[in-house]
């Protein structure tokens, strides 16, 4: 028993890293992706886009799958795809193969998250539910961390190619690693004393008939749009534009653009299981910490751009960046909110939905971005690489504004559940 939660403590969590290592790991390599393909910077949105459209498409899919094959053989099988992807990106030839390896990886990586709050959610007790989800959190953004410094010293020191072949090499362990030690459910656990019966797994048309429930419900979608919000602007900024912008506009070299900008990443490893252990241990609420903390982040968002033609001082970034950290963090909250608005036995597919418009509105915005970037191009370039001005990050950045302020106005129709699941009360 021991044993077998053990596995469950460690193996989802190494494989949730290395998927959200992928999700940040254009911003790093921006420039040279642009170089080695000759793309724009609408193009190279595109490409960083394919992982979070992905997610969009496979959300209820992995929901469904993790419900039917369970979060064992889900997590398997998307940490293998993600390892092949990511070999076939470093070996890309040209840029359709490489969009081919990121295909590979965000379908792999879609999975990972669902099967690891579903296992979560068999192993341990309704209330850590939230204080659990921060810490995914953590982990994912202790992947982010690796995609900013180290990532760019493995990239200065022998080439990106070679460094997400490595990396794609090394994501076999963990797959070969949930097959052979993670276990569905407790009463699954090798030697354990008191065996209970197997739980049957739920046909593929039961739980596909459980889908327009959770979409008809009103409850679900407060949470889920300001969810949406926060996140595809914070991974707008982490993930692809962060560290183009820095060094572009403040002249940093790449590794202290990705240790400035880290400091994003570090303020949602400190502050996603504080927000969770808040809600689930302190005020017992969920409604209050999602409004406050998503206020808080959009008024980081307004200090960025709202200088006029001043720029935020750089030595005041990375203070600022922790900051919208630890606010953005609230957004855990997103899985419980709405795990407690619906059918506690479909938990798979109550965060495969939460996924979905997160994952396509995130994919959305880098395309967005991206063209907003492009659209503001004077035509200077360094290298094959296009620089783009101060107005346009500007104008970028305020449409992430504008989407951070909408998110806290969605806050404001969260229904509170007190940290209780009440389903039944709103189906009667």
């Amino acid at each position: 028993m021991v044993g077998a939660r053990t596995a469950v403590l460690l193996v989802p969590p190494t494989i949730y890293l290395l998927s959200n290592f992928h999700r940040v790991a254009p911003a790093v390599v921006a420039s040279d992706l642009m170089k080695a393909f000759s793309i724009t910077a609408a193009s190279l949105g595109t490409l960083a886009a394919i992982y979070p459209y992905v997610f969009a498409v496979m959300a209820l899919v992995a929901g469904s799958l993790v419900e039917t094959l369970g979060p064992r053989l889900t997590l398997t099988s998307g940490a293998a795809a993600m390892a092949a992807g990511t070999v076939l990106f470093g070996l890309a030839p040209v840029f359709g193969v490489a969009v081919v390896g990121r295909l590979l990886i965000g379908l792999g990586a879609s999975v990972i998250l669902i099967a690891w709050l579903s296992l979560a959610a068999a192993w341990y007790e309704p209330q850590r539910f939230a204080t659990i989800s921060g810490w995914t959190q953590t982990v994912g953004n202790l992947g982010a961390l690796t995609a900013s410094s180290p990532l760019a010293l493995a990239v200065e020191a022998i080439g990106w190619r070679s460094t997400f072949v490595v990396v794609g090499a090394v994501t076999f362990l963990p797959a070969l690693a949930a097959l052979l030690l993670v276990r569905d459910r407790p009463e699954q656990a090798p030697g354990r004393l008191d065996p209970e019966p197997r739980r049957v797994a739920p046909a593929l048309g039961d739980v596909l008939s459980s889908i327009p429930a959770i979409f008809a419900n009103s409850r679900s979608w407060p949470p889920v749009i300001a969810a949406a919000f926060v996140y595809a602007t914070l991974i707008s900024l982490l993930g692809l534009w962060g560290v183009p912008y820095l060094m572009q506009i403040y002249g940093l070299g790449r590794v202290a653009a990705a240790n400035t900008l880290a400091w994003l990443a570090i303020g949602i490893v400190v502050g996603s299981p504080l927000i969770g252990w808040l809600s689930d241990r302190r005020l017992g609420l969920r409604k209050l910490p999602l409004a406050v903390s998503t206020g808080l982040y959009a008024v980081c968002w307004l200090a960025l751009v709202a200088t006029g033609d001043a720029r935020w001082p750089v030595t005041l970034l990375a203070p600022l960046f922790l900051v919208m950290g630890l606010t953005a963090s609230g957004l855990i909250l997103v899985w419980a909110c709405v795990r407690e608005v619906n059918d506690p036995a479909r938990v798979g597919l109550v965060i495969g939905f939460c996924n979905a418009p997160i994952f396509l509105t995130f994919a959305i915005l880098q395309w967005l971005t991206g063209a907003i970037l492009d659209a503001k191009w004077a035509g200077l370039a360094l290298g094959n690489v296009r620089i783009y001005p101060e107005a346009g990050y500007r104008t970028a950045f305020g449409v992430c504004l504008g989407l951070a302020a909408v998110a806290l106005v969605s806050t404001l129709f969260v229904t509170e559940t007190r940290c209780r699941n009440i389903w039944r009360r709103a189906a009667h």
